[in-house]
Order: structure tokens, then C-alpha cells, then sequence
């Protein structure tokens, strides 16, 4: 797979993202602008459980898989046509071993980015991002070898996401047009990566900022009690981090700034929920899981 396949595909995905944050501001646009208190970082105890029925669907389809990462609203962090669940191709050795491909190839082309960054911004999670996407695919080698296929496709999906988080923060300090890569993705895409400016942020209202930081909260605050590993709560940190920003850029009312941070604030989330997953992946395929009984 050449490198334009790869980001013709990533672009695909990326447009999505669009796409999904578009429809949080529509949908905002057409309500009344009230606000949306947004949460402190350091909330009183009663503030840390959010209403159920103001938090996204943990668990829903594709939660896992990409399609819907990053968080309420926030949209995609994979790539088109990654369905890491039950159904998905990343259940066949095939299918991850073209993850594992594509990502390679996306990672080769972030670190060619970071190398013209280094100097130019502060690149320290760029590397930090970039090492750990490093580790996690050549765990996903390693897991299809033994034939673990649903903790290879964890694996690999979750490398994918930090090359793509490190690319946006690339392209957020210093323009997508002025990297490298930039001839060589979608036209126009590269600015949509995770972190990156919005071609809409322009247009947020306090009321619509407010509506993407509350729902960015809520779902870190839920993720505290089902991302429980060492190397799934790193990522965690990192996420609750960049909604610390996106909290201060709100209340100095840099509503762009803020629904950017919150933006790769959802995403590193995402690749948190990738590593708490492929922690509990079973070693066979066919292998059942416990069935939880209706009580709802």
C-alpha cells in the first residue's frame, strides 16, 4: 500500500470528523443560545457521576472501532472502514495486518513531519505520541503472531490514533500546508486531523463551545471507572490535560481554542479506551465473553 492510498483513506475518515463536529454546531445553532455550564476541572465530588442521560453511549457500536472516537461529537479517530468490534475486519488476520500496514506507512510519514518540526514548536508529546505508536504496533505484530487478533486490532488502531493526534498538532502549530506530507494528503483534510483547526470553529458561539466541553467532561468523568490499566490511565491523564486547556481557553473566551483542546481531548481518550481494551481482549477469537443479563 502506497502512502497516497494510505491518506486517501485517512482523509475519508477525517472528512467524518468534519462532518460530526459540523453537526454539534447545527444542532446548537438551531436551540436557544443558552450556555451550558462547563465544568471545572477540579469538580466537587457531587459533580463527578454525570446524568446518564448526559453522557455518550459508552459501548455503543464502533465506540471501540474508530468510528465514532473521540468523544461525544468530536468524530473519528481511525480510519474509514475500521470496525475493531464483533464484526469487524480487525478480527482476521488479514484485516489487522492491513492496519498494522497502513498505520506503518502513516507513522513513517509523522515522523517525517516531526523531523521538520523539531525546532520550529514545542514537539515533546509529537515524540512522546509518536514513540508509544511505535511500541503499540510492533505489540500488534506480535499479537497477530500468536494469533491475537482482537488485541492486535486494538493495538494497531491505537498507534493509528496518536500518529493522527501527533499530525494535527503539526498542522494546528504550523500549518498543514507547510509540513512535508502536505502534498500528499486529501486536499484540504489534513487541517480536520484530531487537535487541528476546524474550517467551522470560526463560527462557534459560547453556547456551542460549551455544549462540546460539558460532553468532553462527561465522558472523561465516565471513562475514570472502566479505563483501569497503568498504560490506559497515561493516556487518560493526557486527555484530562488537554481539557484542563480547553477549560482555561474558554473561560479567557478562546471558544476555537477550547473546542480544539476538547477536540484532542476526546481523541486521546479514544486511544486510552484502545489500550484498556486490548488489556482485556480474550486470546482466542472464538473464545465467549461473559453475556451481561438484561437489568436494566
Amino acid at each position: 500500500m502506497n502512502k497516497i492510498t494510505v491518506l486517501s483513506s485517512l482523509g475519508a475518515s477525517v472528512a467524518a470528523s468534519l462532518v460530526a463536529i459540523g453537526t454539534v454546531v447545527l444542532g446548537a445553532s438551531a436551540q436557544a443560545p443558552a450556555v451550558t455550564p462547563v465544568p471545572t476541572t477540579n469538580p466537587p465530588a457531587a459533580q463527578t457521576t454525570p446524568n446518564p442521560s448526559d453522557s455518550p453511549k459508552l459501548g455503543a457500536p464502533h465506540m471501540r472501532g474508530g468510528h465514532e472516537r473521540g468523544g461525544p461529537d468530536l468524530g473519528p479517530g481511525g480510519p474509514d472502514g475500521w470496525e475493531g468490534g464483533p464484526k469487524g475486519r480487525g478480527l482476521t488476520a488479514d484485516g489487522v495486518n492491513h492496519e498494522i500496514t497502513g498505520t506503518t506507512n502513516l507513522l513513517t510519514i509523522a515522523k517525517g513531519d516531526l523531523t521538520y518540526a523539531t525546532g520550529k514548536m514545542d514537539t515533546a508529546n509529537i515524540q512522546k505520541w509518536l514513540t508509544n505508536a511505535d511500541t503499540l504496533l510492533k505489540d500488534a505484530q506480535t499479537a497477530v503472531t500468536a494469533t491475537k487478533y482482537e488485541r492486535a486490532g486494538q493495538d494497531a488502531q491505537a498507534a493509528r490514533d496518536l500518529a493522527m493526534i501527533a499530525e494535527g498538532q503539526m498542522a494546528q502549530a504550523l500549518g498543514a500546508d507547510k509540513l512535508p506530507s502536505a502534498s500528499q494528503h486529501p486536499q484540504g483534510h489534513l487541517g480536520h486531523m484530531p487537535g487541528a483547526p476546524d474550517a467551522n470553529s470560526a463560527t462557534l458561539t459560547q453556547a456551542q463551545a460549551s455544549r462540546i466541553l460539558a460532553q468532553t467532561y462527561n465522558h472523561l468523568v465516565a471513562q475514570k471507572t472502566t479505563i483501569k490499566t497503568s498504560d490506559a490511565t497515561a493516556y487518560l491523564t493526557d486527555a484530562q490535560n488537554a481539557y484542563q486547556s480547553a477549560y482555561t481557553a474558554y473561560n479567557a473566551g478562546k471558544y476555537t481554542d477550547a473546542v480544539s483542546s476538547a477536540r484532542l481531548a476526546g481523541h486521546l481518550s479514544g486511544v486510552a479506551e484502545h489500550v484498556q481494551a486490548a488489556a482485556g481482549a480474550p486470546d482466542n477469537a472464538d473464545t465467549a465473553v461473559p453475556v451481561p443479563a438484561p437489568k436494566f
